[in-house]
């Protein structure tokens, strides 16, 4: 399989994705692959704002 990026119109989006389907393509937009991105992302943050910037400096400001 080859990947393709096109820039049409978006009134032009419904007959790609129907060609797609008909095909057997799969045809995903740049906000689709962001959105899955977001929605992969765990809802709760793994580690404070203050443990973040005590990570930060200690990386920044070893010695």
């Amino acid at each position: 399989m080859e990947n393709l990026i096109l820039t049409i119109p978006s009134q032009d989006l419904e007959i790609i994705e129907t060609l797609a389907t008909r095909m057997g393509w799969t045809a995903r937009s740049k906000r689709s692959i962001v959105q899955k991105f977001i929605d992969s992302c765990p809802q709760k943050p793994m580690a404070t704002d203050d443990e973040i910037a005590a990570e930060v400096n200690a990386v920044r400001y070893w010695k």
